[in-house]
């Protein structure tokens, strides 16, 4: 029989959100440091403490774990908007609109948004529930006759977002020296004059 002392407890790692924070905070601590692509599942887990079966509890890979932030922003997104934009016009929805995807980005916070500028990041490419809410404001601009006709809506959406995407780039760049809000607010102002009908 062992004796009591030298029994080892076991951990009982499940699925839980606080197991999810922890690797996820020490995933973004590390791709931080190394970059996304230069970060393996086994650091995380070394650094985080946990066995990788655990990791693989929570996440099915690291990209899954970037996949999370976005499903985040997404809900925010919706979240923040949907009671903003009753009674609001189109260009008036795609400044309450700017203004929340700056907040967005400022609640994520400088580092985790460096961790997401890495060149083969497939959200940036693919479309997701934020362009089809951007381009449901700008179709609703149309049919209203508030925003130009000839224009073609998704060709807008990727200016909106080019827009958003570059001045996050560059507030990343700069440490995050200038109001991002501010930033993206005036470039989004030079868009809706650009836009109307």
């Amino acid at each position: 029989m062992k004796d009591a002392g030298t029994v080892k407890v076991k951990r009982a790692y499940r699925k839980t959100s606080e197991t999810q924070k922890i690797i996820f905070d020490k995933a973004m601590a590390l791709m931080s440091e190394k970059g996304f692509q230069g970060t393996t599942v086994r650091e995380i887990c070394s650094d985080a403490n946990i066995p990788i079966g655990t990791f693989y509890n929570c996440y099915k890979s690291k990209v899954d774990i970037l996949k999370s932030i976005y499903e985040a922003g997404d809900k925010y997104i919706h979240d923040a908007v949907e009671y903003e934009f009753k009674g609001k016009t189109a260009l008036e929805k795609l400044h309450i609109f700017a203004y929340h995807y700056a907040q967005l980005n400022v609640r994520t916070g400088i580092e985790v948004m460096r961790v997401l500028f890495y060149p083969n990041n497939e959200w940036f490419a693919g479309t997701r529930p934020m362009q089809l809410s951007m381009q449901l404001i700008i179709d609703e601009g149309k049919a209203s006759g508030e925003i130009r006709k000839e224009l073609d809506t998704a060709e807008i959406v990727d200016y909106v977002f080019d827009i958003f995407r570059g001045v996050c780039y560059n507030w990343c760049i700069y440490d995050g020296s200038f109001d991002l809000a501010k930033r993206i607010e005036s470039h989004i102002s030079i868009l809706c004059e650009a836009l109307k009908a």
